[in-house]
C-alpha cells in the first residue's frame, strides 16, 4: 500500500487491481454460509465489470480517486464477532456497546434487551446463517444494482465488519445502540458494512463513533443500509474522528416507510481524505428525512460529502443542514441533489448548505442541484460561503474577549443549530472541543 495521500503521481495505474480473483478467492467466509457468499460473489462479479472512476465523472471532479491509494492490499477474512463478554465501563446509557476493531466485533448486553429477544444485534456473517431470507432480502437492496458505484461494489465483495441490527416491530429503545470502531494497525483496511431494520413503529438510537491515532496510515471502505419501516423512528448520530493520516470512501443510504422518520446527524472532523455518499430515499407515503452535517477541515485535509434526498413517493418530507468550517489548507466539497421521481407530488424538501472559510488558501466547492421527475411540489436549495463577521469579532474584542475566545464564541454559535439537536451531552462536549482545539491558533 501506498502511503502516500493525495499525490496521484505516485499512486499506481492499477490501484484497484489488488482486488483481484485471487484476493477474493483467498476470502475465508467458511463460517458465513451461502447466502452471504453468494452476495459476495455477486458483489466481486459488479465490481470487476464497474469502470474505474475518474475525474471525468461529475461526482468524482473535485476529488480525484487516485486520492485513495489501495494498491498492495491483499484478500483479508471477516473479523470474528461474539457476544456476552465483560461489560464496558461508563456506557450505562446505551442498552447495547458494539466494539469494532482489527481483533474482531464484539457485543455487549448493557441493558439485557438482547437476552430478552427484544432486539438482534449481531455479526452479518451469524444473522445470514440464523436468518438467511431475511438477509438476502435486505443485504444490498438500500441501493439500486444500477446505481452502484466501485468502492460500493468493493466493500459488498470485501466487507470484513458486518454487522446486523433487527428492531422488531413495536420496539422502543430507551437508551439506544452505540457502535465504536478503532483501528491501531499501520496499513490495515477497514470495510464495516452495517445494516439495520427498524421494524414498524419502532424507535430507537443509533450512535457510531470512530477513532485512530494521528499520523497511523489506514483505509476505511464502508457502507451502511438503513430500512426504516411503517411509522418507525430511526435516530443515528456518527461521530467521525479518524486519525489524520487515515483515508475513508463510505456510501451510506436509508430506505423511509410510510410515516417514518430518520433524522440523521453526521460529524465529520477527522482523516486526511475522505469522499462520503449519504442519501435517504423516503419510499413511502408521509415519510419524512431531517439530515444534518457539522464538518471542521483543517491543516491539508480535503472533504468531499454527497448527499442525496430520494423521494420516491408522493406526500413526503426531507430537509438537510449541512454546516462546515475550512482553515489552513483545508479543502471541502459539498455536492447535493434532491430528487423527485416521477408521481412524487406534493413533495417537500430542502437543501441547505453553509460554509465559513476561516483564512486564504483554505477552500470551499459548494454544488447543490435539483433532480425533478414529479409536478405540484416544493423543492429548494440554497448555499453560502463567508468568513466569520468582522463586526461581530470586533463587538466581542471591545468586551474584552482576546481573538481566539472571539473566534470560538462565534464558531459555537454557526454551529450550534446543528449541536443542539444531538441529545447526548458527551457527543456535544465532544465536538465543542474539536472547534476549541482548531480555532485555538487562529
Amino acid at each position: 500500500m501506498s502511503v502516500t495521500l493525495g499525490t496521484s503521481e505516485t499512486v499506481p495505474a492499477s490501484w484497484l487491481g489488488s482486488f483481484n480473483e485471487a484476493a477474493f478467492a483467498a476470502l475465508d467466509t467458511a463460517v458465513e454460509g451461502s447466502v452471504l457468499r453468494a452476495k459476495r460473489e455477486e458483489a466481486f462479479v459488479a465490481y470487476q465489470s464497474l469502470a474505474t472512476p475518474t475525474v471525468v465523472d461529475e461526482e468524482w471532479r473535485k476529488t480525484p480517486p487516485e486520492f485513495f491509494p489501495l494498491d498492495g492490499v491483499q484478500g483479508f477474512s471477516p473479523l470474528a464477532s461474539a457476544k456476552g463478554v465483560s461489560t464496558p465501563e461508563g456506557v450505562s446509557e446505551f442498552d447495547v456497546v458494539v466494539d469494532v476493531d482489527e481483533s474482531g466485533i464484539r457485543v455487549h448486553d448493557i441493558t439485557g434487551r438482547l437476552a430478552a429477544g427484544d432486539i438482534v444485534v449481531e455479526g452479518l456473517s451469524d444473522a445470514a446463517i440464523r436468518d438467511p431470507g431475511r438477509v438476502d432480502a435486505l443485504l444490498g437492496s438500500a441501493t439500486p444494482r444500477a446505481e452502484w458505484g466501485k468502492f460500493l461494489a468493493l466493500n459488498h465483495a470485501f466487507f470484513n465488519a458486518g454487522l446486523f441490527i433487527d428492531l422488531p416491530a413495536g420496539t422502543v429503545l430507551e437508551h439506544g445502540i452505540w457502535i465504536r470502531m478503532a483501528i491501531d494497525s499501520e496499513e490495515f483496511v477497514l470495510m464495516p458494512h452495517l445494516v439495520v431494520a427498524a421494524g414498524a413503529r419502532s424507535e430507537a438510537t443509533l450512535v457510531e463513533s470512530t477513532t485512530s491515532r494521528n499520523g497511523l496510515v489506514h483505509g476505511i471502505v464502508s457502507a451502511k443500509e438503513l430500512f426504516v419501516d411503517k411509522a418507525a423512528r430511526l435516530k443515528v448520530i456518527a461521530l467521525q474522528e479518524w486519525g489524520d493520516a487515515a483515508y475513508q470512501v463510505a456510501h451510506d443510504m436509508a430506505q423511509v416507510g410510510r410515516d417514518g422518520r430518520i433524522d440523521w446527524i453526521t460529524l465529520n472532523f477527522g482523516t486526511q481524505i475522505s469522499k462520503l455518499t449519504l442519501g435517504s430515499d423516503v419510499a413511502g407515503e408521509g415519510a419524512n428525512a431531517e439530515l444534518d452535517g457539522l464538518f471542521f477541515c483543517c491543516a491539508d485535509q480535503h472533504i468531499d460529502q454527497r448527499t442525496l434526498q430520494i423521494h420516491s413517493a408522493p406526500n413526503t418530507y426531507s430537509r438537510l443542514l449541512y454546516k462546515g468550517a475550512v482553515q489552513d489548507r483545508g479543502h471541502s466539497v459539498y455536492q447535493g441533489v434532491i430528487q423527485a421521481r416521477p408521481g412524487a407530488i406534493k413533495v417537500d424538501a430542502y437543501q441547505t448548505n453553509n460554509n465559513l472559510v476561516l483564512n486564504d488558501g483554505a477552500r470551499v466547492d459548494t454544488i447543490p442541484g435539483l433532480l425533478i421527475d414529479a409536478d405540484d411540489l416544493r423543492c429548494s436549495h440554497g448555499a453560502t460561503i463567508g468568513n466569520l463577521n468582522p463586526e461581530h469579532l470586533f463587538y466581542l474584542r471591545s468586551r474584552g474577549l482576546d481573538e481566539s475566545d472571539a473566534r470560538q464564541l462565534l464558531l459555537r454559535g454557526f454551529f450550534s443549530e446543528v449541536a443542539e439537536r444531538i441529545p447526548y451531552p458527551w457527543i456535544c462536549d465532544r465536538v465543542r472541543e474539536r472547534i476549541e482545539s482548531r480555532t485555538g491558533d487562529v
